[in-house]
């Protein structure tokens, strides 16, 4: 037969009526012990991907999402190891995703000092994209007046908001306002 915890009880009823005292009670007791539990499991090449607290935040996201369940827990060790294993469940699902799938596999990331010249030359726009890029930007302009059509020319070869106010004799602020409406309808 389980015993009871008044203190404990309490605490959880009050959390799952939504107070935020306790939550941060609970999450001021339990935290550490989640934190420990995370470091003990986590494997070494995750560690550069994740910081252990980036789980205990996980583990907590999930345990207050169903904070209405609290009440089946009745003394404090049995959510601490329940809190413990769902970070140690959380830290394994990651870590199979992270080791065993191709999309996420960290065993086949790359240094960037190891990349040669030849990689990254290769990476550079082909002419069809060059091509893609002039025809999206005519549609564009197509129907803008030609100060606007030479607003974008000027951005595009580089010229700063006040040289192109200057240029073709309207305030910056103009210019800074076309070009984010100009950008604004076309990623919409």
């Amino acid at each position: 037969m389980a015993e009871y915890d008044d203190d404990f009880c309490n605490l959880m009823r009050r959390v799952s009526e939504g107070s935020e005292d306790a939550a941060w009670e609970l999450v001021t007791q339990y935290g550490e012990g989640i934190r420990r539990a995370v470091r003990r499991v986590l494997n070494v090449k995750l560690r550069q991907k994740f910081d252990s607290l980036d789980f205990v935040q996980i583990v907590w996201k999930s345990f207050f999402r169903v904070r209405n369940k609290c009440d089946r827990f009745h003394r404090s060790e049995e959510l601490a190891a329940y809190l413990v294993k769902m970070a140690r469940n959380k830290v394994g699902m990651e870590t199979r995703r992270r080791l065993a799938t191709k999309k996420y596999n960290v065993r086949q990331e790359q240094s960037f000092d190891r990349l040669r010249a030849e990689d990254l030359a290769c990476r550079q726009p082909a002419p069809i994209d060059f091509a893609i890029a002039h025809e999206q930007w005519d549609q564009m302009l197509e129907g803008q007046p030609a100060h606007c059509r030479r607003i974008v020319q000027l951005r595009l070869q580089g010229h700063t908001c006040q040289d192109i106010g200057k240029a073709v004799h309207v305030d910056e602020r103009t210019v800074r306002r076309f070009l984010k409406k100009l950008l604004h309808t076309t990623s919409v």
